[in-house]
């Protein structure tokens, strides 16, 4: 037997001397491994369709085999619905349906198979379609959808293996973004070796900062460049106002300004800072610090940490980087500033145009609410009216349905500071404040903007918007609500206005009672709805005697104090009319006739009694019901009037009734 017999000779040169193995595992918690963290964020969607389709060939030459057998016809859509990749007959007759999986499971988020009856084309009534959303890493945004035709008799059970597919499409995809990132890393490291401090390497960097056209892709491709140059650096960025970022590497935070390190240095200097940071286990920890400044000011300070000694680290080239990041952020910002200018100017068009179509304040109110809740995302709303001669104000309208109808002392929480300063308000956290607020209690919210309501330069109201989450409204929120609390003003001081003229225009000026057109409407909008009601016609016996001897005015009077005795003996449903010159009228809704008669005969005698100078009235009462054969306001106001008649007619100062056809 051979001296090798029982032994593996490939385990001799997969070890080394002391027993290690050459290839290592990298555990996947591994923080210093930032190639197994790398993603793609939705400001990099638009660039990455030539990657999808390497991807996809990729993932076709490997299931090639696994799914020949079933008939199906493959396809790739971008985040956009457009096709990326896949069989171009099966693209082009997808394209000519109006609905089919891949749209479908773009807009749901979820696997979707939609079967072959739903489909147009005679080709695709016969196969159904199957398609599921490809997800990433960190952000769980959908950046592809997969999918495929089937036969209708293949469908069945086919949804878990696109699903499947696309899971295993997903790890194709990010195998090539990773080979992507190691290409550039290895390209950098060459280029660094060679001419890393050339004016190629530098123009490439800063071509592809000035590419982006929004923040989070400017401070995306810094913190690209910073890792293509120094992998093992832990990356900050501190800014000087409240900024979110949603990729997980970039960790984001307030830049304090009270502190003396060399962050603060590097923003009050707009200068690249380098600190020595010897410890015990890195006695080469640097950190740097690159201030983000543009033409109008510093923005931030992107800081990182890392070891590496001191005279390796290019700051000239930081320093470049660092200048051209701050102008290409600064640009970004402005872009996306007239961009949101845009639309606050169309959305405050649109919210002006639909709120003056509502002349009803409580369609305003309504209205309102519901849009402004819409445009900031907010959980809760309230809007205020101000009442100043009582010192209070109350709520005229609130999604929460305990606060409707309350009233509060006008010094009273932030609504009330919002009033008497007539300036909006913005509170980041709630429990951090001391000031009592009813609307923020009951809601148990945390964050708030509140502005006023003002037209003509008068304080109308106030606008509150709460959300349950801490520092959640922004500085644009802020803005935003005090431009739309304008108009709102507005809506409101109109729909206010009209409804004066509607009551003046529904006014008798002498009595104050209520014109005939308006008992009129609201006789016939009762018989609509209503199942009975009555109708009492007063007049004044001897109107015109009591005229010519003692005058208009004393007439006047009288008409007066019959139509305060009549409006003190009537309910607040009821609804008082002056029907025309000496004659008034009552209509009593959901009332018998033998109910309107009491009150009929209180009035009668009431104006017998308290006149002065002393009057009677004769009455017609007549009554409708929900079985009569005729309803209508003509026939109600022909019997009661034919009632009075008969009351004048036997003598006045008595009452008559008509009944129903």
């Amino acid at each position: 037997m051979s001296e090798h017999a029982g032994k593996n000779p490939v385990e001799e040169i997969r070890r080394d001397d002391i027993g290690e193995a050459l290839f290592p595992v990298i555990p996947r918690d591994d923080q210093s491994f930032w190639i197994q963290y790398v993603d793609i964020g939705t400001a990099d969607f638009p660039y990455i369709e030539p990657l999808l389709r390497e991807s996809f060939a990729d993932w076709r030459e490997q299931n090639l085999s696994s799914f020949a057998a079933s008939g199906a016809e493959w396809f790739l859509f971008s985040h956009e619905g457009e096709a990326a990749a896949g069989d171009p007959a099966l693209i082009g007759r997808l394209q000519d349906e109006s609905e089919h999986a891949g749209w479908l499971s773009l807009a749901r988020r979820e696997a979707v198979l939609v079967p072959a009856g739903r489909h147009e084309g005679a080709y695709m009534q016969k196969r159904a379609t199957l398609a599921a959303p490809v997800f990433t890493r960190s952000g769980g945004d959908v950046f592809a959808v997969l999918g495929c035709a089937v036969p209708e008799e293949e469908a069945p059970g086919m949804l878990r293996l696109v699903e499947m597919g696309a899971a295993h499409f997903r790890t194709c995809f990010y195998q090539r973004l990773e080979y992507s990132f190691i290409h550039d890393t290895l390209y950098t490291r060459h280029a660094q070796t060679s001419a890393l401090n050339g004016d190629s390497a530098l123009f490439r960097m800063v071509r592809r900062l000035y590419d982006k056209f929004n923040v989070d892709g400017v401070l995306e491709e810094l913190l690209r460049i910073v890792l293509v140059l120094h992998p093992s650096a832990r990356c900050q960025l501190l800014m000087t106002q409240d900024y979110q970022s949603s990729n997980p590497q970039l960790k984001v935070a307030l830049l304090d300004q009270h502190k003396h390190d060399i962050c603060m240095t590097a923003f009050m200097r707009g200068s690249v800072e380098v600190e020595q940071v010897p410890t015990s286990e890195h006695p080469h920890r640097i950190e740097a610090a690159l201030p983000l400044a543009g033409h109008q000011g510093i923005y931030g300070v992107f800081h990182f940490v890392l070891d590496l000694p001191p005279d390796r680290l290019d700051t000239r080239l930081l320093g470049m980087v660092s200048d051209t990041a701050g102008k290409a952020f600064e640009n970004a910002k402005l872009y996306e500033q007239s961009n949101l200018l845009i639309r606050e100017l169309l959305l405050i068009n649109e919210l002006t145009k639909r709120l003056n179509q509502n002349l009803h304040l409580s369609d305003v109110f309504s209205f309102a609410i519901q849009e402004l809740m819409g445009i900031f995302r907010a959980d809760f709303c309230c809007i205020l009216g101000d009442n100043p001669a009582d010192q209070r104000f109350d709520v005229m309208a609130c999604s929460l349905p305990e606060l409707e109808g309350s009233s509060f002392s006008r010094d009273y929480g932030y609504g009330g500071i919002v009033l008497r300063t007539q300036e909006p308000l913005i509170v980041s956290d709630h429990q951090e404040s001391s000031i009592p607020s009813r609307f923020m209690e009951v809601s148990e919210a945390r964050s708030m903007i509140a502005a006023p309501l003002i037209s003509n330069g008068k304080t109308m109201g106030a606008v509150l918007l709460a959300q349950r989450e801490h520092h959640y409204f922004s500085y644009e929120n802020f803005k935003l609500l005090q431009m739309l609390s304008t108009h709102i003003g507005l809506a409101v001081a109109n729909a206010t206005l009209h409804a004066e003229l509607q009551r003046i225009a529904n006014r008798d000026t002498l009595t104050g009672l209520h014109v005939r057109r308006h008992l009129d409407e609201r006789i016939h909008n009762h018989q609509l709805e209503g199942s009975k009601g009555s109708l009492l016609v007063i007049d004044i016996d001897r109107f015109k005697q009591v005229n010519d001897t003692y005058g208009h005015q004393i007439g006047d009077s009288i008409l007066q104090q019959v139509s305060a005795i009549m409006k003190n003996s009537i309910r607040m449903t009821d609804v008082s009319a002056r029907w025309g010159g000496e004659e008034l009228a009552v209509y009593f809704p959901e009332t018998t006739l033998e109910e309107a008669l009491i009150v009929a005969e209180r009035i009668r005698s009431l104006v017998e009694q308290e006149t002065r100078p002393s009057v009677t009235v004769s009455c017609g009462v007549a009554e409708w019901s929900a079985e009569d054969t005729t309803i209508s306001v003509e026939s109600l106001f022909y019997r009661a009037d034919m009632a009075l008649y008969q009351a004048k007619n036997s003598g006045r100062n008595r009452i008559r009734t008509a009944v129903a056809e």
